[in-house]
């Protein structure tokens, strides 16, 4: 008997482990908003906020802080060449998400054209941009594409008919009065109107 339940102890041990490590396995990359002026800008806490939480629900994060926004181009090109490298490891494109805020979303945009795969989950927080100042080629998006918008917000709007017709595509709406900024307020109240969200799609559901 007392082997018996070594041996089940043994195997809830091992299945406990594997779940910890396929959570551990789930990659995002967050891609910050513009205009970050320094290490003393009051945004560089908020977003370090965000980040610690979306390590919190399962994710290994990957985030670079960004000072010079005319570097926006070479950054999607950068978040692109790691999620190749991961591919190239063996990394299952399903537990690779890119998500950008405002600048990070236009960034996500074009590295989605860059990694131009089906299965990566691209998430769009703030949606598509109302005016552009940054070239993108929405022909080019690939992945599980998620955009959530605030209808409050009077930078950012719905992605709708910008997107190739054949992605796999979902919108979530909020009505938020915090406008634009409430997708970087890290107030758990804000946060989790577009991290539960993201959190879910990145699991596929």
């Amino acid at each position: 008997m007392r082997t018996l339940i070594n041996v089940l102890a043994s195997v809830a041990f091992i299945a406990l482990s594997l779940g910890v490590a396929h959570a551990a396995d789930k990659h995002l990359f967050y891609i910050h908003g513009c205009c970050v002026k320094g290490p003393g800008d009051p945004k560089v806490g908020a977003y370090e906020t965000i980040v610690k939480e979306l390590k919190r629900s399962g994710f290994n994060v990957a985030f670079d802080l960004r000072y010079d926004d005319s570097s926006a181009r070479v950054q999607a090109e950068k978040v692109a060449d790691q999620v190749k490298s991961l591919l190239a490891n063996g990394t299952a494109p399903e537990d690779i998400t890119v998500a950008g805020y405002s600048l990070g979303s236009r960034i996500t945009l074009v590295a989605s054209g860059l990694i131009a795969n089906p299965k990566v989950n691209i998430a769009l927080i703030a949606g598509c941009p109302i005016k552009e100042t940054m070239p993108i080629d929405y022909s080019r998006v690939k992945g599980r594409v998620l955009s959530i918008w605030n209808t409050k917000d009077d930078l950012f709007t719905s992605c709708d008919r910008r997107l190739p017709a054949d992605l796999t595509y979902r919108e979530v709406v909020l009505n938020s009065d915090a406008g634009h900024a409430v997708f970087r307020l890290a107030d758990e109240k804000y946060l989790n109107l577009w991290k539960e969200p993201l959190v879910a799609w990145s699991k596929g559901e």
